[in-house]
């Protein structure tokens, strides 16, 4: 910086751009982390829900009571936690809402389906649904963490 003017050079502003650059690029990849770590989380959640719904309706205690106090648990977090994250990625919300709609959506059919055509539990369909589950949660942690 030229002391006498108070203007930068060339290669001055070039070096502080560089800089402002690197530390906007910083923050916006930091962004997808926290995004990964909640899909992940309902992945895990939701899977393991599903093997738990299996034991609940063979051994026949408030399987309803389970699948829904978790569910709304996991739905409100989901909702309420990109509130409070300060910058993302470009398309975020586009991919936020696809995602959370799926992994919702999915597990809303699982618990529906499971309860209705095997209401004594049947591992042969909560297997797979905590499979697909695990699956859409990891597949759209991996998805931002791409963007």
């Amino acid at each position: 910086m030229n002391e006498t003017t108070g203007n930068l050079s060339a290669a001055e502003a070039r070096e502080l751009l560089a800089k402002a650059d690197s530390l906007g690029a910083t923050s916006v990849n930091a962004a997808a982390w926290p995004v990964a770590v909640m899909f992940t989380s309902l992945a895990i959640m939701g899977s393991l829900l599903m093997i738990g719904m299996h034991i609940v309706l063979h051994t026949g205690y408030g399987a309803a009571l389970l699948a829904c106090s978790v569910g709304a648990w996991g739905a409100i977090t989901a909702c309420v936690w990109p509130m409070f994250q300060r910058s993302t990625k470009a398309g975020y919300t586009k991919r936020f809402l696809t995602s959370l709609i799926a992994y919702f959506g999915l597990y809303v059919v699982a618990l529906v389906c499971g309860a209705y055509f095997f209401p004594s539990g049947n591992l042969w369909f909560f297997i797979p649904a905590a499979v697909a589950l695990a699956a859409i949660g990891m597949g759209a942690a991996f998805r931002e963490l791409r963007a």
